[in-house]
This record gives structure tokens, C-alpha cells and sequence, in this order.
């Protein structure tokens, strides 16, 4: 199943893999450095640049496991029920003022371009999905059963 992925993620997707290659490749310099320091064993700069590009290389890993791609563009997204690209406020039962939240992707979140991001995998995105305006949703939270109130659906835009 592809992940759902604005065009407009995705170019930032593509620069953020080409900043990640190239921390890679400064990386890879780094470690052959310190490795001609001698015994690696008790080599500091070694282990540290060895778990730099280690986490490097996961983050990549991670950005590339959510592949293949659903691209969704700002035109494309509808605001009579609540859906992927929508900027929704959510008022919380108990609580005086309603928050934003934007129902968006896995690399949305991961690269973190909006505030608020609830993926559209995650149960309070789940939860929300497919909800009109003034509709209710519960979701249990712990142990307790908490309302919401979508308060108002609009497409969220390129910030």
C-alpha cells in the first residue's frame, strides 16, 4: 500500500535525502581519519563518527521504508469530512479553546514541516478520518473515554 505524501513533502523529501547522503559521504571521511589515528580500540573520534553514520544511515533507512509514494497535491484536497492535507480543529471535551492539528503522512511527521502533525496511521487520526463538521469522536486514552468535536476542517496550506 503506498503512503499518502504531498508533492510538495516529497521535494522536500528529495533534499532532505541529498543532505543525508552528503553528511554520509563527510561522515565516511571522518572514520577514515580517525582510524589513521592508530588503535581503534581506545579511538574516540572513531566510535563517535562509526555512531554518527550509523544514525545516518538509519534516518535514511526510515525515510526510504515508507516508499512507494501516493502523491496527494494542495488542489486535490477536500474539506466536506475531515481527510489527508486537512488543518482540523479538535475541541476536547473539558477544555475552553479547540486546537489545530493536520492529519497528514509518516514523512510529514518525520520531517517535521507542520506543527501538530497527527498521522493519518495514527488511532487519533484514524479516529477523526472520514468526521463532519460539528461530529463527535471518542478515543480511549489510558483508561478513560475522551470526546471530541471537530470544530472545523480546512486544507492546510504550504507554510
Amino acid at each position: 500500500m503506498a503512503t499518502l505524501i504531498l508533492r510538495e513533502t516529497y521535494r522536500a523529501l528529495e533534499e532532505e535525502m541529498k543532505s543525508i547522503d552528503k553528511k554520509k559521504r563527510e561522515t565516511s571521511v571522518k572514520i577514515r581519519e580517525a582510524a589513521d589515528h592508530g588503535d581503534l580500540k581506545e579511538n574516540a573520534e572513531y566510535h563517535a563518527a562509526r555512531e554518527e553514520q550509523s544514525l545516518i544511515v538509519y534516518k535514511k533507512q526510515l525515510l526510504q521504508s515508507h516508499a512507494p509514494f501516493q502523491f496527494v497535491d494542495f488542489g486535490e484536497i477536500e474539506t466536506d469530512e475531515v481527510s489527508f492535507g486537512n488543518k482540523v480543529a479538535i475541541l476536547e471535551e473539558g477544555k475552553d479553546e479547540a486546537e489545530d492539528y493536520y492529519l497528514l503522512g509518516p514523512i510529514e511527521f518525520e520531517l517535521d514541516l507542520y506543527p501538530m502533525i497527527v498521522t493519518y496511521h495514527s488511532p487519533f487520526g484514524q479516529a477523526m478520518v472520514g468526521k463532519k463538521l460539528n461530529e463527535d469522536f471518542t478515543l480511549e486514552i489510558g483508561d478513560k473515554e475522551i470526546k471530541f468535536t471537530i470544530t472545523a476542517i480546512d486544507k492546510i496550506s504550504a507554510e
